[in-house]
């Protein structure tokens, strides 16, 4: 119980060296056999391809150990969030795992969360609160996206014009698009970003790809900084006859989603992704997060993890499906 069950940041007892390196919040909170309560909550849970893969794998995670899970879209904006750690508090959750884009809104809760025994795992942002965070600088994120995008172009005869998908929404998928344009300035100087549109979805995907075909007609390449976005632009290309052999945009997307990854294995206009290792990040977040509520202990070590980048293309692909 929450009242039982307290871990607090400012109550740490170290001893050795190797107890500051796993820290002990609370002796004698080992819970064997405990069902945890997980509140699980991501901006487009139900509606973004790599979410839906995460979300997918902590439902096996949790039934494997028989917890229960809870999970909650938070698209709408910082107020969602907020509602979301209230009804996971609430509900007596042990973990909650959220994607944490606005910690100047949440950061009260957070800490009341915490002082009343709750393991907080931040997703994509290194939080000064939570107790685990996993993330990739979304700057450096879009500019490897960025510079694929433009070593292709280069490569490759055409009119050097490229779309984007973005997402204005969210100001870290703002930061990971100033990387995209950054990257492709690097691979290629003269490369032009003729058009752009927020696309963060499948169904924003594709009007934005009859858009860019409309706007840009001599259009050699998209990217964009997810690959639901460019998965919708993908349909709208096929759609409207265009492929690899007929001299179509190639699309670059993000994420290594399970529906991005095929859409590379097809070898046709969406040429890459990147991998993240997203969906076994946030899962060995959950398993952090999970070992610290019944054992009273976290492992300072692994209190930021970063994600790989890996770009993924057709000849790589196998490996990841």
């Amino acid at each position: 119980m929450a009242g039982e069950f307290r871990i607090n940041r400012r109550s740490l007892l170290a001893g050795s060296a190797a107890a500051a390196a796993m820290l002990s919040f609370a002796p004698g909170a080992l819970a064997q056999g405990k069902k945890l309560k997980i509140g699980f909550a991501l901006s487009g849970v139900t509606t973004n391809a790599i979410f839906i893969d995460m979300a997918r794998d902590l439902e096996r995670r949790t039934q494997a150990a028989g917890y229960s899970l809870l999970t909650t879209d938070i698209a709408e904006g910082p107020q969602k969030i907020v509602s979301a750690l209230e009804n996971f508090i609430n509900a007596g959750a042990d973990v909650i795992i959220f994607q944490n884009y606005a910690e100047e809104a949440t950061a009260d809760l957070m800490q009341q969360a915490i002082d009343r025994g709750v393991i907080i795992g931040s997703y994509d942002t290194d939080s000064k609160i939570a107790q685990y965070s996993t993330m990739a600088s979304n700057y450096e994120l879009g500019k490897v996206i960025g510079q694929e995008t433009g070593k292709w172009v280069s490569a490759h005869k055409g009119s050097k014009n490229v779309a984007m998908c973005t997402y204005s929404k969210l100001d870290f998928l703002v930061e990971r698009a100033r990387g995209m344009v950054d990257g492709l300035r690097e691979t290629a100087p003269d490369a032009v970003v003729a058009t752009q549109l927020d696309a963060g979805f499948p169904h924003e995907g594709v009007p934005a790809g009859e858009n860019f075909l409309q706007a840009v007609p001599d259009l050699q390449a998209v990217m964009g900084i997810n690959d639901g976005g460019t998965l919708g632009v993908y349909q709208a290309f096929k759609a409207a006859g265009l492929n690899k052999d007929k001299g179509g945009p190639v699309i670059f997307g993000c994420d290594a989603s399970l529906d991005g990854l095929k859409a590379v294995k097809e070898n046709d206009l969406f040429v890459a992704t990147v991998d993240l290792d997203l969906v076994n990040q946030v899962g060995q977040l959950y398993e952090r997060c999970v070992e610290a509520a019944l054992s009273g202990t976290l492992d300072e070590s692994k209190k930021l993890v970063i994600y790989p980048i890996k770009p993924v293309y057709a000849d790589t692909v196998d490996t990841y499906l």
